[in-house]
C-alpha cells in the first residue's frame, strides 16, 4: 500500500482523534483501520482510492467525510454496529459486507456529492464583518455565498431574529455584538457545484448523535423563520475551482462580498490559494471576502475567519473560533484589532473579554 492510499488512511486516522465526538469518531477509525489493513479490506481501499482518481482535486479529508456519510445513508440503523464496542476486525468484517451490497451507490455518493453539511450559527460571524465594513459607504452591497450547500447562510443575512436567538452563544473578545444590519443589501447569491443539496441530502451529513439531533432541529426551525424563507435568493450552480467561469460570474454580477465558510479544505491545499486570488480579484471595490476554515482540516476543533479586502495584497487573520458549530468565544488573531479599530463593530458591553462559559445559554462542548 503507498500513495493516495495512505493519504487517505492518514487523513482518516486524523479524524479519527478529534477530542470531539459527536458520532462520527469511531467510523472515521475503524477507515483507518481497514485501509492500514487492505487484504482485510480491498472493497474499501478500492472505492476509498477510486473515488481520488476520480476527483484528484478533492482533499483526502473531504473524501473521508463523504465516505462516511454514504456509510451512514445506506447502513441506515446497522450504523451503530460500525461504531459500537464490537472488535475493529468484526465491525471491519460488517463494513466490508455493506459495502458489497452497497458497492455502486457509495461510489455515486463520492462521485456526485459534497459535504453538504450546513450550520444554522455560521452566519453570524459574516453578518457581524459586513454589517461593519459596508457602514456609511455609498453604494449596494452585492454577496455571494461560494460553496453554499443548502444555500441558507445567504437566506439568514440580516434576519434579525435569527441573529437574536444565537449571539448570545458566541462571545466576542469585547462582548457580544448588537444586531447592526448589511446597508443596502441589494443582491444575494448561493453558487456550489451541482447537485444541489435537499434537506434531506443535508440530515444525511449530520453525526448519528443526539447532539447533531439537536443542531438540524435548530437548522430547520431557522428555515421555518418568515424573514430566512422569503429572502431573495438566486443560486448558481458553478464549481468554484473552474477558475476561468468563477472569475466571469463575480465580476458579471459585481460582487462585492463573498463568503467561503468550510468549503475550501474540501480541494486540496495547492488549489486554495488560486481560489483565494481569484476572488479577491475579481470582487468590486470596495469589497470584502470572509473566508472561515475548520482548524487543520476538521482535525482540531475549532475554525479560523479570515478576511481580504479588493485592492489589499495581504489578508488580515482575524479571530479563531472555540467550536466549528459557533458556540464558545471568539480569540483574536493578528488582524482582529485593526479591523474593528477601522470598521467598528458595536457591542451589548465593551468592557474587555466575556465569559462565555458563564452565560446560562452557552453549551460549547
Amino acid at each position: 500500500m503507498g500513495g493516495i492510499a495512505d493519504e487517505i488512511r492518514a487523513a482518516a486516522h486524523r479524524l479519527g482523534r478529534h477530542p470531539q465526538d459527536h458520532g462520527w469518531r469511531d467510523l472515521y477509525r475503524l477507515f483507518a483501520y481497514g485501509l492500514a489493513r487492505p487484504a482485510a479490506a480491498p472493497r474499501l481501499t478500492s472505492i476509498a482510492t477510486a473515488a481520488h482518481h476520480r476527483l484528484p482535486t478533492r482533499s483526502a479529508v473531504h473524501l473521508v467525510t463523504l465516505l462516511g456519510i454514504a456509510v451512514k445513508l445506506f447502513a441506515g440503523a446497522a450504523i451503530y454496529d460500525l461504531t459500537g464496542d464490537r472488535p475493529p476486525a468484526d465491525r471491519l468484517a460488517a463494513l466490508e459486507d455493506l459495502l458489497g451490497r452497497y458497492h455502486h451507490p457509495v461510489e455515486a455518493v463520492l462521485a456526485q456529492r459534497q459535504n453538504s453539511f450546513t450550520g444554522a450559527r455560521r452566519f453570524l460571524v459574516p453578518q457581524v464583518l459586513l454589517a461593519a465594513y459596508f457602514a456609511g459607504r455609498d453604494r449596494p452591497v452585492r454577496f455571494a455565498d461560494l460553496g453554499t450547500g443548502l444555500g441558507v447562510l445567504p437566506r439568514q443575512l440580516n434576519a434579525r431574529t435569527a441573529f437574536e436567538e444565537f449571539r448570545y452563544d458566541l462571545a466576542w473578545p469585547d462582548g457580544y455584538p448588537v444586531y447592526q444590519p448589511i446597508p443596502a443589501l441589494a443582491a444575494r447569491y448561493g453558487v456550489d457545484r451541482g447537485p444541489f443539496p435537499d434537506l434531506s441530502w443535508v440530515r444525511s451529513c449530520y453525526g448519528p448523535s443526539s447532539y447533531y439531533a439537536e443542531r438540524f432541529q435548530e437548522l430547520v426551525d431557522t428555515l421555518a423563520l418568515p424573514e430566512v424563507a422569503d429572502a431573495a435568493v438566486r443560486y448558481h450552480e458553478l464549481d468554484f475551482t473552474d477558475l476561468p467561469t468563477l472569475r466571469r460570474f463575480l465580476t458579471e454580477h459585481r460582487i462585492n462580498a463573498a463568503n467561503l465558510c468550510y468549503t475550501l479544505y474540501e480541494v486540496e491545499p495547492r488549489q486554495r490559494a488560486a481560489i483565494i486570488d481569484t476572488v479577491v480579484a475579481s470582487l468590486t471595490a470596495p469589497g470584502l471576502l470572509v473566508v472561515t476554515e475548520p482548524h487543520a482540516d476538521l482535525t482540531e476543533p475549532g475554525c479560523s475567519v479570515t478576511v481580504w479586502e479588493a485592492g489589499q495584497p495581504h489578508p488580515r487573520p482575524l479571530c479563531s473560533v472555540s467550536h466549528g458549530h459557533f458556540h464558545g468565544r471568539i480569540t483574536p488573531l493578528a488582524g482582529y484589532r485593526e479591523f474593528v479599530q477601522q470598521y467598528p463593530i458595536r457591542f451589548e458591553e465593551d468592557a474587555g473579554a466575556v465569559d462565555a462559559d458563564a452565560h446560562p445559554r452557552d453549551h460549547a462542548a
